[in-house]
């Protein structure tokens, strides 16, 4: 079932991305000899609940879409050392709202494109959130932060009001430890 790789080359490198074409021969004996594969290190998505039960969220506008979008914290594990992605989401919490969690549940990965994309996306549920710092944002973020309760979250989640797919995953693989813990999802 898996293709062998026949022959590789990079493209293009630039900072976190790395762009690679592949020469690649199938199971029945065809090949492709031109298979765009884009490198990035893994990614990872926080669903940080503070302990009133208000989830922390972020708003920022992303270039691509050329849209405003409200989501939940998270960015890149740090690939030239192989971050722990749990060390990369309380980081990246920490930078882009303040707030730092009591308790971390790791609720699984997926990947975010497989047929163009090496990397996964991790997602971890922080619990017990408390505001401890300013926003630290990388020189390029822009980004607000927001308060929601966890039903308002899911209701929109649920309505399609979430328009970033990413996010919508991640916020899927955390509902169960999120029911777990006894919080109300939307419908319930």
């Amino acid at each position: 079932m898996n293709w062998k790789v026949l022959k590789s080359d990079e493209v293009i490198s630039v900072g976190f991305f790395r762009l690679r074409r592949d020469q690649c021969e199938l199971p029945d004996g065809r090949i492709n000899d031109h298979y765009y594969v884009m490198e990035f290190a893994d990614w990872v998505n926080i669903v940080p609940v503070t302990s009133e039960g208000m989830m922390v969220l972020v708003k920022q506008y992303r270039h691509g879409a050329g849209a405003a979008f409200l989501e939940i914290p998270g960015g890149s594990t740090d690939g030239r050392n192989n971050e722990d992605p749990k060390v990369a989401g309380e980081r990246e919490l920490l930078e882009e709202t303040g707030y730092k969690p009591r308790e971390m549940i790791y609720c699984g990965y997926h990947y975010p494109n497989p047929a163009l994309q090496n990397n996964r996306m991790h997602t971890f549920l922080a619990l017990g959130c408390e505001k401890v710092a300013d926003q630290s944002l990388d020189p390029f973020e822009d980004l607000t932060v927001e308060l929601k309760s966890v039903a308002d979250v899911f209701g929109m989640w649920m309505r399609g009001e979430l328009r970033h797919s990413l996010i919508f995953a991640s916020l899927g693989l955390a509902m169960p430890h999120l029911q777990k813990a006894g919080f109300k999802i939307y419908g319930q």
